[in-house]
């Protein structure tokens, strides 16, 4: 016959399988043999609440807390409890009492962390970005943490970019960059982020990182070719704007900055050859501002 460790081993393995039926019983047989066993009783509450029986967890994992008041997980499965079922500020007293039990716990961090930014105030986005980072501080590998910063930090970075927030844009966008070096949009909006800074050299790299991992992103060959230009590397600068035109052929935008860039080096014929009007009807050089993102693929 099992012994209750076992069979609560057992249970522990059916329930993180998904198989929810079959914990759910084997967790109840438990309790019939021994009907304080606290963690029978604390995994029996994080299933019910899994399943849309809330409150009924809530009483499970009460119970076990009376029997465990110093242990930080229960705290903090309570708490995921409780924002489970929008008890926000109930839900916030847990996860303190978790991480005072625990400071280094960083799985409460994280679930803390999506609790706050839950509220949506205009606070909520600086105070997540915090415990995220704390939460990676000590587990540097935790996947969902990782992932909802960088989210974040994305999307504020490129807010604080369009509004003219330079210098915190370039904070958000380096941080999401080097948490995230696979993802095409944050090289783009570090490169443009970059190039308004005037760091243009530091730019280009961005923009040739950006480039690679989505070859066809449009935006990211136009703008590598205008800060190459920004550089003086014009000549540099032909490939990727012949790439963009390759890319996008009715587009302007790469079209103009290509004949400028040529006519830069006083191949004119070449520039006429593209179809655009005069040389005495386009600016003197190459735009200084880039273009703005056209969001690409992710080709992983």
């Amino acid at each position: 016959m099992a012994t209750v460790l076992e069979a609560l081993t057992l249970a522990l393995d059916l329930h993180l399988a998904g198989r929810f039926g079959e914990a759910q019983e084997l967790y109840t047989r438990i309790l019939d043999v021994e009907p304080e066993q606290p963690d029978a009783l604390h995994y029996l509450g994080v299933l019910a609440g899994q399943i849309d029986r809330g409150e009924f967890g809530l009483t499970l994992i009460g119970k076990a807390l009376a029997l465990r008041p110093e242990a930080a997980d229960i705290h903090a499965n309570r708490a995921n409890l409780l924002r489970g079922l929008d008890r926000l500020d109930e839900a916030e007293g847990s996860y303190r009492r978790a991480l005072a039990l625990r400071p280094d716990f960083a799985e409460a961090w994280t679930d803390r962390a999506f609790a706050r930014h839950s509220r949506s105030d205009p606070a909520a986005t600086d105070a997540t970005t915090a415990m995220l980072e704390r939460a990676l501080r000590i587990e540097p590998a935790l996947d969902p943490a990782r992932e909802k910063l960088v989210d974040l930090l994305h999307a504020r970075g490129r807010l604080r970019l369009e509004s003219g927030q330079v210098t915190p844009a370039l904070t958000d966008l380096i941080r999401a960059a080097a948490l995230d070096p696979r993802d095409a949009d944050i090289a783009f909006l570090l490169g443009n982020a970059l190039f308004a800074a005037g760091l243009r050299a530091d730019s280009v790299i961005a923009f040739r990182n950006a480039l690679a991992l989505v070859p066809d992103f449009l935006s990211a060959a136009l703008n590598l070719g205008i800060a190459l230009a920004a550089t003086n590397h014009a000549a540099a600068a032909l490939a990727p704007l012949c790439h963009a035109v390759r890319i996008d052929p009715a587009h302007p935008a790469p079209r103009d900055t290509l004949a400028l860039a040529l006519r830069s080096l006083g191949r004119a014929e070449e520039a006429d050859a593209l179809g655009l009007p005069p040389p005495a009807l386009q600016p003197p050089k190459p735009v200084a501002k880039p273009a703005p993102s056209r969001r690409p693929r992710r080709d992983f």
